[in-house]
């Protein structure tokens, strides 16, 4: 297949078309990527362990049953943090449940943690990692949580990691300076004030997939970064709108609770 033959596959999978559940002409294409972006994960749950250690990372997926996960309110995070300082594992599974419940009502949750894309491969719906302490990696943490709106789907992102011997994006004398991925279009960029008064980096793109918003805030040496996206994946259109508001991405990025 040639490469305008899969770029008009993959746009096919942001219009508008026919209800989940029906397949589509989309999910050969993702399904051959899908394998090879996830077979690196299988082959660590197989006998990588080794490369989990050497990367310094550990990934968990959190085993909830369907009925721990209702679709909740919008609800304000909560200011302070019990969470033990450097506890990468805690902070994760704090940010995984920072993201849930700042999702909007009328937004499904994941009620597994991932689906199988078939031949031993898996797409992730709800995942953290985390670094153990004392390896060296820049990324402390990340969550990752999928969510649907009338059967397409987005996924929020947090990342959280050491800033220390790198430059620190929003001291720049333009903060905007490098905020977009290359092939994004329709740019744009500016300063933001959470909730607390934290300042935050505000900046937004399309791509093929639909809308990326993306709110970076530094403190001290930790960047956190909070990030919402279209997801296309087999049988599931991307959804081509925002999930969160910019105030709420602020005010998720300023929060103390994802703090090292």
């Amino acid at each position: 297949m040639s490469e305008s033959a899969i770029r008009e596959l993959l746009t096919r999978a942001v219009e508008p078309g026919p209800p989940p559940g029906v397949p589509l002409p989309v999910d050969d294409v993702l399904a051959r990527n899908g394998r090879r972006l996830f077979r690196r994960r299988v082959g660590r749950a197989g006998a990588a362990v080794v490369v989990l250690l050497a990367a310094g990372l550990v990934t968990l997926l959190p085993g909830r049953s369907p009925s721990a996960l209702p679709t909740p309110p919008a609800a304000t995070p909560p200011a302070t943090s019990a969470t033990p300082v450097g506890d990468y594992r805690a902070r994760a599974a704090t940010a995984l449940r920072l993201l849930t419940v700042a999702v909007p009502r009328g937004y499904t949750l994941p009620e597994r943690d991932e689906v199988s894309l078939g031949e031993g491969a898996s797409y992730a719906l709800r995942e953290t990692t985390w670094r153990e302490p004392g390896r060296p990696a820049k990324e402390l943490y990340s969550a990752l949580l999928e969510v649907q709106f009338d059967g397409r789907a987005a996924v929020l992102t947090v990342r959280v990691s050491d800033l220390r011997g790198a430059a620190n994006p929003l001291a720049a004398a333009d903060p905007c300076e490098g905020a977009f991925d290359p092939d994004g279009q329709e740019r744009e960029c500016r300063m933001w004030s959470a909730g607390n008064g934290t300042p935050v980096r505000i900046a937004g793109w399309k791509v093929i997939t639909g809308p990326v918003r993306q709110a970076v805030r530094v403190s001290g040496d930790t960047l956190v970064m909070v990030e919402q996206a279209g997801r296309p994946r087999p049988g599931v259109y991307a959804l081509g709108r925002q999930v969160l508001s910019d105030q709420r991405l602020a005010d998720l990025a300023a929060d103390p609770e994802l703090l090292p």
